[in-house]
């Protein structure tokens, strides 16, 4: 008898501590949407730290962090956390976070961080799991166009140099030289100038929420 008192005392303490913790990660989450919400980005990316912490195998979790830490401009650790969130989703894209939205946010902080052929991977895949998302598609098009003028801005850099008289190098004085140099910084300036440009013209589309 004292036994199964001893085992039943047990059962409900474990449960009392189970309840309690799971009830303190979402509290947790929830103080990190309100302080979303409220644009408070520097709470935000605690408490869905903390979130992380305490269930470090809940891909919510950590999808929700890499969205704060987008927000607050933290683009290499934002890839991170995306990256964290897909390697703990179940790979059902019906599962919340939807794992479409995690590839396109993924997407975005690799653009961000200017890894733009990383960028059109996770945007292709986000396109393959939800082939209507027009924001993936737009920003898949944008980073293909990025990429492309800067090969060709490169393959125009060498077909210039390759078209250079060839002259030892005694036969160029230090202030020609240093005109040559200045006049290819400003050829580059221009080109990189001119692709922020589009860029802003065209618009990354948004970051996608929980």
């Amino acid at each position: 008898m004292r036994n199964e008192c001893l085992i039943c005392f047990l059962l409900i303490l474990f449960s009392i501590a189970l309840v309690g913790w799971i009830g303190g990660w979402t509290r947790t989450m929830q103080a990190g949407h309100e302080a979303y919400l409220y644009g408070n980005y520097d709470a935000a990316q605690i408490a869905f730290q903390e979130a992380t912490f305490q269930k470090p195998d809940n891909s919510v979790a950590h999808y929700n962090l890499g969205t704060v830490l987008y927000r607050n401009g933290k683009f290499s650790e934002a890839v991170q956390a995306f990256r964290e969130a897909l390697a703990r989703h179940s790979g059902n894209p019906e599962k919340v976070p939807n794992q479409a939205h995690i590839y396109y946010n993924l997407g975005n902080a690799q653009f961000k961080a200017r890894d733009l052929r990383r960028a059109i991977d996770a945007y292709r895949h986000s396109l393959r799991l939800n082939p209507q998302d027009t924001d993936a598609e737009h920003n898949l098009a944008l980073a293909l166009q990025l990429v492309k003028q800067q090969e060709d801005f490169a393959q125009q850099q060498k077909a210039n140099k390759n078209a250079e008289p060839k002259t030892e190098p005694d036969d160029i004085g230090e202030a020609e030289r240093l005109q040559l140099l200045e006049r290819l910084s400003k050829n580059e300036n221009r080109v990189r100038q001119k692709l922020l440009q589009q860029q802003r013209k065209s618009g990354l589309r948004r970051a996608k929420d929980w």
